[in-house]
């Protein structure tokens, strides 16, 4: 069941508190006693008159006047039931209505204001008794809420009281600081963080923010709340295009109830200087899919832009560096033609082609550097993705932790232990204590393996971090190829763990073909660094096209094509390659993702050709997916260097 709002929970109890009040204050005063004794009074005269007429036909002899006088009474007079004249002693003279259904014989004979009954006297001795039963005072539940002034007086109060009362709170919550509310505890959390934070309401108007945007906007917190969010400089991203309309990432997460991750922005600052912010906007669901607010987390990212583009000046001039070595290379092939035809000046083209073949060393061993250290970031940076999520899983487990619970139970099991056993077997509020720490027991026990897994799964990515920098040095050193035996089942796995966490947050769908049974020997962290990079860049394809499912399909078995080889298949419904760009897909430096460097395909390919193997791409063209296809030797197999 869906949970009210809290301004109209509170109005609603106001309403009740009112109504309460209305009906104690009606009990107190009585106000149907004065009604009853004028209805009794009326109804007594009533009968005392009918008595003294209905005597007189009676003594006539007129009985057939008298029954009907009493029939018209009963049709005229809607409050009557039922009427009857009783001969003392004897049988009913006259009887109108179904008496013996509505007839109850007051006590002590004397009338109430439902049963009258008066004596009729002939020749001054009692005759008979006039009988007339009347209608209860108080209708029925039904017709008194339909028809009662009293409960419409109740109604036309309740609604006034709702309406003034939700107006009311509305306007008043409208200017009260929520940071007055939050626990210290947790404020103090939020202005440790470098991030600013900010929680707007479904309007977008600023609820509670962190001191880092107080500090961003060079505003004190008392002058921000209130504010909408959309009313400070903001500005398109400074790197995207100038044509880009803009568009608030809170309003979006509003309206599409998602979460809106990785939004850029400018921020002018009153000083003038332009910042890029990186807005996350995460709805606050309430009662379900209702969004109750906003939390809006912007990460200053200007000066990670700012290394990036110095980073690719360095890029930059690292391939004009290579560029250099092609054309002293030209140089030096054109020396040696000139040394075949021109003996005689064979000393001096000589000390020429030692003082190039010095600057040529000197170059490709900058440029070695150079690749070693981005193939390193480049691998290290895939498995760092999901470093980062483990993290934030563990984070997360340990603060759902209700360390704040257990020092209360500590507290009030501390105030009875003079009377343990009776407090927690009698007491309302200590009986429920064991069957909390339960619940509790079980809820550390299951965050206590979620951490354990997690860290677990680090452990096995940071050594696998480790790995891929010792390959890269014993790369480096030109050592050979260290083989092990594995079961190539599991590094394929090991592979997908390191981005699962990422693959299940986009909703990937996830399909496993192994081999169970298949093992060899293989230089096994090199095999793993060429798998995770397929799979990243897998992922990436897929990213791409968000607005279709994706599925990403793993399989391990025997190369049917190529005896004594095992082939991985990674297969993705991603962008896809065009034709024109398969031939150059390996090749140091190209890239068809605008944020992508050349790095990971290349690196893979040549680690694949050290181990002895091969990797191959398939597509069908541009959103039809790809397929990477990497076949490794089951037994070692000598790569000349």
């Amino acid at each position: 069941m869906n949970r009210f709002l809290p301004i109209l929970v509170i109005s609603l109890c106001l309403v009740g508190v009112t109504i309460g009040a209305l009906v104690i204050g009606e009990a107190l005063v009585d106000l149907d006693s004065d009604e009853q004794i004028h209805v009794f009074a009326a109804r007594k005269t009533l009968c005392e008159s009918l008595a003294i007429e209905y005597a007189i036909l009676a003594a006539a002899g007129q009985q057939a006047v008298l029954d009907g006088a009493m029939r018209a009474l009963v049709a005229h007079d809607s409050d009557i039931q039922s009427m009857a004249i009783q001969v003392v002693g004897g049988e009913r003279l006259v009887v109108v209505g179904d008496h013996d259904r509505y007839w109850v014989e007051p006590p002590g004979r004397q009338s109430t204001v439902t049963h009258m009954q008066v004596p009729i006297h002939k020749a001054s001795s009692p005759w008979a008794r006039l009988q007339i039963s009347f209608k209860p005072l108080h209708p029925s539940l039904g017709e008194t809420w339909l028809t009662g002034a009293w409960p419409r007086f109740v109604a036309v109060v309740a609604v006034l009281t709702f309406i003034g009362t939700l107006v009311l709170m509305t306007r008043a919550l409208r200017y009260l600081d929520p940071s007055e509310v939050i626990p210290p505890r947790v404020k103090g959390a939020l202005d440790s963080l470098t991030d600013s934070v900010v929680l707007v309401d479904r309007s977008g108007s600023i609820v509670l923010a962190n001191e880092a945007f107080c500090r961003l906007a060079h505003q004190p917190l008392s002058s921000i709340l209130g504010r909408p969010l959309s009313r400070f400089s903001w500005a398109p991203d400074p790197d995207g295009p100038s044509s880009v309309v803009l568009v608030y990432p809170w309003e979006r997460a509003v309206e599409c109830k998602t979460l809106q991750e990785g939004v850029r922005l400018g921020f002018c600052i009153p000083a003038g200087t332009l910042h890029t912010l990186s807005v996350t906007s995460m709805p606050i669901f309430e009662g379900g899919d209702v969004v109750r607010g906003i939390l809006v987390s912007c990460h200053d990212v200007t000066d990670v832009d700012r290394a990036k583009a110095q980073l690719r000046d360095a890029v930059t001039k690292l391939e004009q560096s290579q560029s250099n070595v092609v054309a002293k290379n030209e140089q030096l092939e054109q020396a040696n033609n000139a040394l075949t035809q021109e003996v005689e000046e064979r000393t001096r083209i000589q000390a020429e082609r030692e003082e190039l073949n010095r600057q040529l060393l000197e170059r490709s061993r900058s440029v070695g550097m150079a690749e070693v250290a981005s193939t390193v970031l480049h691998n290290v940076g895939n498995v760092l993705n999901s470093v980062n999520i483990s993290i934030d899983v563990a984070m997360r487990a340990l603060k759902r932790v209700p360390i704040d619970d257990i020092a209360v139970l500590a507290s009030l099991l501390r105030q009875h232990r003079h009377e343990l056993v009776h407090y927690l077997s009698e007491d309302a509020q200590g009986k429920q204590i064991p069957s909390y720490l339960t619940i509790l027991a079980e809820s550390v026990t299951e965050n206590q393996a979620l951490v354990e897994s997690e860290l677990v799964g680090l452990s096995r990515n940071v050594d696998h971090i480790r790995q891929v920098v010792d390959r890269q040095v014993h790369l480096a050193r030109s050592e050979r190829t260290m083989w092990e035996p594995v079961r190539f089942r599991n590094v394929m796995e090991q592979a997908l763990a390191i981005h699962r966490p990422t693959l299940d947050q986009r909703g990937f769908e996830i399909v496993e073909r192994y081999d169970k049974d298949l093992e060899g020997f293989c230089d096994r962290h090199q095999v793993l660094q060429i798998l995770v990079n397929l799979i990243s860049n897998a992922q990436k394809a897929m990213e791409t096209l968000p607005d279709k499912p994706h599925r990403l399909t793993l399989q391990v078995g025997v190369a049917t094509d190529r005896p004594g080889f095992v082939r991985f298949e990674i297969i993705d419904t991603g962008v896809g390659i065009v034709s024109e760009h398969l031939p150059r897909l390996f090749t140091q430096g190209f890239t068809t993702r605008p944020d992508g460097h050349g790095i990971g395909l290349h690196s893979a390919m040549l680690a694949a050709k050290n181990l002895g193997g091969t990797l191959q791409a398939h597509s069908d063209g541009l959103g039809q997916g790809a397929t990477f296809v990497l076949d490794l030797p089951v037994t070692p197999v000598e790569v000349p260097v």
